[in-house]
């Protein structure tokens, strides 16, 4: 071997190892972005999931919000702050999330919540919902019957 191939040798393994370097240091930066979008939805569904479920029986849950700092004084107090936290969805939430969301917005029930909050599970963790998954519900009158004859 001569000198000048042991040169070349040892360039290419040095331009070798600065670009591995490089490209992992993109590759973990980009990675890093991704799990931070990833919490920070996380986050903020789970909040808006809080908030509409507070939505659903508003008097009931008035006092759990109050201890959160959320004082609403009416449902329309909350179903405002829905909507802004719907204009604020706009930057990172998926199409069926935005349009779940409103659809629970503009008629708040125990269906347009579910609609709402699956496209939100679809949105952080992909994938399709089974069958059995989508129709599961929790009907008021078959457990407030249930219950009553306890």
């Amino acid at each position: 071997m001569t000198i000048e191939s042991a040169i070349a040798a040892i360039s290419l393994l040095g331009i070798g190892g600065l670009l591995g370097n490089f490209f992992r240091i993109l590759w973990e930066r980009k990675n890093s972005a991704l799990l931070q979008k990833q919490e920070f939805k996380e986050t903020r569904y789970k909040c808006i999931i809080m908030l509409m479920l507070g939505a659903l029986d508003f008097e009931k849950s008035k006092a759990v919000l109050n201890q959160h700092g959320r004082n609403f004084r009416t449902l329309d107090d909350l179903l405002d702050e829905l909507e802004a936290e719907w204009h604020n969805m706009i930057l990172f939430a998926s199409d069926d999330v935005l349009v779940g969301t409103h659809g629970f917005i503009s008629n708040p029930t125990h269906e347009t919540y579910r609609k709402a909050s699956l496209a939100m599970r679809k949105d952080l963790w992909g994938g399709k919902l089974s069958k059995s998954i989508q129709s599961l519900t929790f009907e008021k009158q078959r457990i407030e019957s249930g219950r009553s004859g306890v």
